[in-house]
């Protein structure tokens, strides 16, 4: 395809999140209210939760408009494929995540909470549908956008644990994008190093919709208006873990794989948030734009014009 073609269709992927951002969130929070969907954070604080469905709506009415728009330039079968497989993959482990969302169920936590009352309550818990869910959308996808056993082992891997890694980290506001961020970055720059521009720019046409709408994301959810939830967080997740699968050699996503591993299971074990509070330049980018409960009650207070 034509490099200014190209360029054209990447500035569309960047500015069309930019235009549904608004309408949008308006829609989005009205709907969201409407249903219900608020939760107490980690403050004690009710905010509405699931934000992360507007995140997903705005990059899936992007991601459409690119695959029409690379069909009627003739496209390369194999990037509209990949089109199809991420906006099918990031759709789906969203709805998982809205369904758990959904749900009152928040007793059992971590693998070992779900299989937990799985074997003493014989009960299917809502993360234990999410795990299955998710699961069989990773074996799918992995396998069709590999083409070897091996490679199609790793990246069902991948595909199947990163949403739940970007979860584990969705307990303080805009701790989730930061993760996100920081993987899609890593992503990017082995991609560069290893494969090229040339193809590691086609590789981001649809995950450039993702990364604009949860940067526009990211003042509501860091200034606690609104969380992600696990709609936001497994999609995130999804599109972290999708963008090493694509655009990195086997090498990396092995690499990646194993340390996904490892942080699954320190999570059973310790806190995250503890650590993070105790590694002073983990704490300090953790707090980075956030904007503290006094804050938002001073904010709201200067806005009523009251002293």
């Amino acid at each position: 395809m034509e490099t200014k073609i190209m360029m054209l269709i990447m500035l569309i992927a960047v500015v069309f999140p930019l235009v549904l951002d608004r309408p949008l969130h308006k829609i989005g929070t009205q709907k969201l209210k409407a249903l219900g969907m608020n939760r107490f954070n980690y403050e004690g604080e009710s905010i509405l939760t699931a934000g992360g469905l507007i995140l997903v709506c705005s990059s899936a009415i992007t991601g459409l408009v690119l695959i029409g728009l690379l069909l009627l330039r003739g496209a390369k079968s194999e990037l509209l494929l990949n089109g199809l497989l991420f906006l099918t993959g990031m759709i789906t482990m969203g709805f998982w995540g809205w369904r758990d969302d959904r749900t009152s169920d928040r007793d059992a936590k971590g693998f070992r909470g779900h299989f937990g009352v799985l074997w003493r309550e014989r009960r299917m818990t809502s993360g234990m549908w999410k795990l299955i869910g998710g699961t069989s959308t990773a074996f799918y996808l992995s396998f069709s956008l590999s083409n070897s056993l091996w490679a199609g082992i790793v990246s069902f891997g991948l595909l199947a644990l990163s949403p739940n890694i970007v979860n584990l980290f969705d307990l303080r506001p805009a701790r989730a994008l930061k993760v996100f961020w920081c993987l899609t970055a890593m992503a990017a720059a082995l991609g560069l190093w290893t494969i090229g521009a040339s193809t590691a720019m086609a590789n981001w046409i649809f995950l450039i919709p993702v990364f604009m709408a949860s940067v526009l994301m990211f003042p509501h959810d860091a200034g606690g208006k609104i969380m992600l939830g696990d709609t936001g967080s497994n999609a995130l997740g999804f599109a972290a873990g999708f963008s090493f699968v694509i655009g990195t050699p086997i090498s990396v996503q092995a690499s990646m794989l194993v340390l996904f591993l490892c942080l699954q299971i320190a999570a059973e074990f310790c806190s995250f948030s503890r650590v993070i509070e105790h590694v002073g330049w983990l704490r300090r980018l953790d707090q980075w734009g956030r904007v503290t409960e006094a804050e938002n009650k001073k904010n709201q207070t200067g806005s009523s014009g009251l002293v």
